[in-house]
């Protein structure tokens, strides 16, 4: 795979597939999907090489995108959704704290009596230590290092996660006149807002940030340096090829042995993934047990699952033009727990990293459901 760095020139706009109506309001400072960046490369490659637009073109895999800061294209950090496991939290004293989430059965005492309509087997996601308080706002986005060392289990403060991750999308707002057919001036009184993902270095005061963001993309083409045009307005990016992957995101090599003595694996999602079966795999029978398609020789037990709310994909179709069919999938940051039953193959770190869970095999080429794996003590 080529690796490609998306430098927007411009505020990006990333709508949500709502109807575009007066009422609507100011709508495309949303993440972009990976069909979105799916789509760019795949049209950057046909223009370069001069080949029809045809559904061959729908053959080439892609991954991503996810976002990275940076300075330089030589030294990105990838930044990834606040995994599903993390909640911030506001302790009576004003204090804030990070609590990890994890599967844990319900107390015996109370086990007929909570109420919950999980599925046979599937194990409910708890804090860790039991605190008084109310969930609070932080990071949406963490570095990968961060995230890679929450996985293993290590503990994070809330400082530290701010400072290598991101609080929020920064997002800038314009507002626009209509203009009157006839007369081709401004119409009275019809205003109506625009929003876009600002991503470009900051201007502070008087000098810029030295760091900027960006989206890091994965194709199996090799392009060529250019201007394209990413998300919609015609708003313009720079295309870049990067000699190789971001050093953060070298496959773990020991992952293997730490899940044979673990016995257990945990996925965290990095892209939104679409499944068959709404949250669950399609491969999953009734007994939340199966072997994943894309590593047969694994077979998994789901005990767990931390999610948040699902994230509509939707769009409009140029190739058929008309609106794309609404579809549901489990937003980035969720995490499933699995249990191990049987061997561990000696190459998970091949066949897992960075790789697609997503069931229908056009999603997995477009990059939607991207894993990181880690070990995880199985209960």
């Amino acid at each position: 795979m080529h690796n490609y760095l998306i430098e927007p020139l411009a505020p990006l706009v990333f709508r949500s597939g709502k109807p575009f109506a007066a009422a609507s309001g100011a709508d495309g400072s949303n993440f972009p999907l990976p069909s979105s960046s799916a789509g760019l490369l795949r049209t950057v490659s046909a223009d370069q090489q001069q080949i029809p637009f045809n559904d061959s073109l729908k053959q080439q895999a892609c991954k991503g995108p996810l976002l990275v800061s940076y300075e330089t294209p030589d030294k990105l950090t990838i930044l990834v959704p606040k995994p599903a496991d993390a909640m911030y939290f506001k302790a009576k004293d004003g204090s804030q704290k990070l609590v990890r989430l994890s599967p844990k059965a319900f107390d015996a005492s109370t086990e007929g009596e909570c109420g919950s309509d999980l599925p046979q087997g599937l194990l409910p996601v708890q804090m860790e230590e039991s605190l008084k308080g109310k969930p609070a706002t932080g990071a949406q986005f963490w570095s990968l290092t961060d995230l890679i060392a929450w996985q293993s289990g290590k503990k994070l403060d809330i400082t530290s996660i701010e400072k290598n991750g991101l609080k929020n999308l920064p997002s800038e707002h314009r507002t626009h006149v209509a203009l009157n057919d006839s007369t081709l001036a401004s119409d009275d009184g019809r205003l109506f807002q625009t929003s876009g993902l600002a991503l470009q270095a900051a201007k502070n005061n008087s000098t810029w940030d030295n760091k900027q963001l960006g989206f890091w993309l994965q194709s199996e083409q090799k392009l060529k340096q250019d201007l394209v045009t990413f998300g919609g307005e015609k708003r313009l990016s720079r295309l870049q090829h990067l000699a190789s992957m971001p050093p953060d995101s070298t496959p773990n090599t020991q992952l293997s042995a730490q899940v044979r003595h673990a016995k257990g694996l945990r996925l965290t999602l990095l892209t939104p993934a679409i499944f068959g079966k709404g949250y669950l795999p399609q491969w999953l029978n009734d007994n939340l047990e199966g072997n994943p398609p894309f590593c047969p020789q694994l077979q998994l037990k789901l005990k767990a699952v931390a999610i948040e709310r699902w994230l509509a994909v939707s769009g409009w179709d140029l190739a058929q033009w008309k609106p794309k069919a609404m579809r549901k999938a489990v937003a980035a940051g969720a995490v499933y727990w699995f249990e191990v039953m049987g061997d561990v193959p000696d190459n998970l770190h091949q066949t897992l990293w960075l790789q697609s869970i997503a069931d229908n095999e056009q999603d997995q080429r477009d990059g939607f459901g991207l894993i990181l794996p880690a070990a995880w003590p199985a209960v």
